[in-house]
């Protein structure tokens, strides 16, 4: 029962990532832009990172942060203003684990609150690892149940499109075979920049030598097609010359048979009857 479930839910995941169903969560967090950039008091603000954070499907929250009645909480003189704007960067930025070790100094949050952060912590973890055991995602999502382990990773994460994997009950890991991205820590992109000057550098140098592999081929194949050319011409030739030389050939053995087969009689006629020696003038004596 287990193994089909599992099955049923990669099949759903599979669906839900081929069938664009994944726009839902744009839409709403456009939905929310739109309502954040009419928002003016504080608590308008605050309840909107509630609201934001609760929602289901709802996993980018950076642009929610840059919002300029958001951005006034993180310098509010009220403290739980404050304290709101930084459980926001927790949803942008942050995990499970990190929102613990936060202690009190992060608002109490709800279930549906507790369920988005541990979807964003697999995320996470995805990001880096794309076999996760069961021991590191229950130390990280703060489970002790397998069965609970297992009911949230196939029901919150797989059927709902955050990821598609499967589960190993037999070796106990999750298999990731890919998940949908989070929001970006302003810390990681001179980090992201320079991965990405290094790949365009690598792929750079990778196209040079594609280039000079094809200018090599290039020029082996114009090379093969003279020599194939040169060798060409000169079976011309040589049989140009072989045939002249057997039309050569025949021409003087022609010219022998024909001397062979005419010369004798030649003679004979050319001979004179009044010529005491001819044969003719014997004959009649």
């Amino acid at each position: 029962r287990r193994s089909r479930e599992r099955e049923r839910g990669r099949e759903r995941a599979l669906r839900f990532a081929e069938d664009g169903d994944m726009v839902a969560e744009k839409d709403k967090l456009k939905h929310f832009l739109a309502v954040g950039k009419s928002v003016e008091s504080s608590a308008a603000a605050m309840e909107l990172i509630r609201t934001a954070t609760a929602e289901p499907g709802m996993l980018a929250f950076q642009e929610l942060s840059v919002l300029p009645a958001v951005r006034a909480l993180s310098s509010s003189e009220d403290a739980d203003c404050r304290v709101m704007f930084n459980l926001l960067l927790v949803f942008a930025y942050g995990t499970w684990s990190s929102y613990k070790k936060e202690g009190g100094r992060l608002p109490p949050i709800s279930p549906e609150q507790q369920r988005k952060l541990r979807q964003l912590s697999v995320i996470t973890l995805a990001e880096q690892n794309k076999v996760l055991p069961y021991a590191m995602l229950m130390s990280e999502l703060d489970l002790k149940d397998i069965r609970e382990l297992e009911d949230f990773i196939i029901n919150d994460c797989i059927y709902t499109g955050v990821l598609v994997g499967k589960l190993d009950q037999k070796l106990r890991y999750l298999e990731v075979e890919c998940a949908v991205g989070r929001d970006v820590h302003p810390n990681q992109l001179d980090e992201i920049v320079t991965s990405l000057e290094s790949w365009l550098g690598s792929s750079d140098e990778l196209l040079e030598a594609i280039q000079g592999q094809l200018d090599w081929a290039n020029q082996t194949s114009q090379a093969r097609a003279m020599h194939k050319t040169q060798v060409n011409m000169r079976i011309e030739e040589v049989k140009k010359n072989i045939r002249t030389e057997l039309e050569l050939r025949g021409a003087a053995q022609q010219d022998a048979m024909m001397t062979d087969s005419t010369g004798p009689g030649l003679d004979m006629m050319d001979e004179d009857p009044r010529d005491p020696r001819s044969v003719r003038s014997k004959r009649r004596r």
